[in-house]
């Protein structure tokens, strides 16, 4: 399984790369994706990862769920919002490195908890992150294509994003099988508080200026939902 979720994080960014390149989707459909993943992937990590990690591990995993939503406020910082749908690009001017890697350093971290086999069996926490991970990788391929960046460069960016959580994997096997199962518990904490950071951005962004918008809201709905049916 742990090399199937590896195949997987390592290949959705560049079948998103390669979406941006060939269809370039519109905006409105990117929000949507948002506002779906943002629910699903909130309700799962409520209805599901938490109550369990809470169960095994006690209150003290508390502070690196806090740490880990504290992180990702600051590697927002640099990835200008990326993360959650950001689309921000100068034509002309290539994307600074230390966005891509911020991009990568949460991509790694997130990765992490993965290597241990029961997150990584865990079929609704990782569609949950996977879906996350494709609006993000679109995103940023867009911000690539509107810089104007050549194909190789903006190609090199991807493929070097696409391999920080397959690395992230990695590292979580080598340390996991020395340090025990706690680190892995430790990690998917800190995970768990970036991807809630990230989750609440995308929900409470969902309506700019507060305007109800009816279609992300019942997007916000159907995601909700699939994650409380996926937890039966």
């Amino acid at each position: 399984m742990t090399l199937t979720t590896v195949l997987a994080f390592f290949l959705l960014p560049l079948l998103a790369g390669a979406l941006v390149r060939t269809l370039k989707p519109e905006a409105h459909w990117l929000r949507l994706l948002l506002s779906f993943s943002g629910a699903f992937l909130l309700g799962v990590v409520f209805l599901h990862m938490l109550p369990e990690l809470y169960a095994e591990e006690g209150p003290r995993i508390g502070f690196w769920v806090l740490g880990g939503f504290l992180l990702q406020v600051v590697l927002e910082f640099f990835s200008h919002g990326i993360e959650h749908g950001h689309v921000h690009a100068t034509p002309g001017k290539a994307l600074p490195l230390v966005t891509l890697l911020s991009l990568c350093l949460h991509s790694y971290a997130e990765g992490i908890p993965f290597a241990d086999p029961a997150v990584s069996g865990n079929i609704p926490f990782l569609v949950g992150v996977l879906l996350h991970k494709m609006p993000m990788v679109i995103a940023l391929a867009t911000v690539l294509l509107r810089s104007g960046m050549g194909s190789i460069a903006s190609w090199a960016m991807i493929g070097t994003f696409a391999v920080a959580a397959p690395l992230g994997i990695l590292t979580g096997v080598l340390l996991g099988e020395g340090v025990g199962h706690h680190f892995l518990h430790d990690m998917l904490g800190l995970a768990i508080g970036m991807l809630l950071h990230i989750s609440t951005t995308i929900i409470f962004e969902s309506a700019p200026e507060h305007r109800f918008n009816a279609a992300r809201f019942v997007a916000v709905l159907v995601g909700a939902a699939l994650a409380m049916v996926s937890m039966h």
